[in-house]
């Protein structure tokens, strides 16, 4: 090869690392074309994320119907990167639970994050309890001490607590749902979730209030043994220190271990 042919050829790498040079930068830092903005036509953009962290272990993230990836066997999360600002429909997936499902946004350079999710069971077990339940008062605060629940028979809300204020000068409250029935017992399951029964119905509702709740019928109790529907009415106790919920009915007292995680 000649002196002349060489010169050419490193003239040539040179000036395509001066081309490309700009392109990798931009794409390491997260830039994409988005080819169908809202307003249309072609839009330089950089990317987002989103950050789940779910109990129990091993389950399926699915971003608009496809598998994006499983949570860590270590932290429980999982970290989807380099999405095009914009809403996506997410659905949380394992076997045997209740699905998780929302829509949300992803923002430029932003991480939008959802920390607590929890699947719950699809068929609780509930046995027979050995002894009586726990006297435990209906407290209406979390126990982080941050939030309370509301209810009017009807309605649930959930009032976020501002720190150093007292609980009777706040007035930050955000409702939550509305049921055609009569709402009873109403515990915090944890700092985001309540635990309620409406009739013979027992619920979980997140509060987390992003494109609506997820609400599951965590049990129909006619299903589990007896009928509430007449006699004594169904009541629950959630014992939130040994993680136990109890449920009275017609004079039996039924017990569920391990609902969390």
């Amino acid at each position: 090869m000649t002196k002349r042919a060489r010169t050419a050829i490193f003239i040539l790498f040179v000036f395509l690392f001066i081309l490309g040079a700009p392109s990798v930068v931009f794409y390491s830092q997260g830039y994409r074309v988005d080819f169908n903005p809202p307003a249309g036509g072609k839009k330089l953009v950089q990317t987002g994320g989103l950050y789940f962290k779910v109990a129990p272990d091993h389950v399926d993230v699915y971003i608009n119907g496809k598998l994006k990836k499983g949570t860590s066997i270590i932290t429980n999360a999982a970290y989807i990167e380099n999405l095009l600002p914009k809403n996506y429909d997410i659905e949380i997936k394992k076997v045997g639970y209740h699905p998780w499902k929302k829509t949300l946004e992803v923002k430029e350079r932003g991480v939008t994050e959802a920390k607590n999710i929890i699947l719950f069971p699809e068929n609780p077990q509930f046995v027979i309890a050995d002894k009586a339940p726990p006297k435990i008062t209906n407290s209406a605060t979390s126990t982080d001490k941050r939030k309370k629940a509301y209810s009017n028979e009807y309605e649930i809300s959930v009032a976020f607590l501002e720190k150093n204020t007292p609980v009777d000068k706040q007035d930050k409250r955000i409702f939550l749902t509305r049921f055609s029935e009569k709402i009873g017992s109403i515990f915090w399951l944890n700092d985001h979730y309540l635990i309620f029964n409406i009739g013979n119905k027992i619920k979980i509702s997140e509060i987390d209030d992003r494109d609506g709740l997820n609400i599951i019928d965590l049990a129909e109790f006619s299903a589990q043994g007896g009928s509430a529907s007449g006699g004594e009415k169904l009541k629950i106790i959630w014992d939130k220190d040994a993680k136990k919920l109890y449920v009275l009915s017609e004079g039996n007292t039924y017990l569920l271990e391990n609902l969390l995680p």
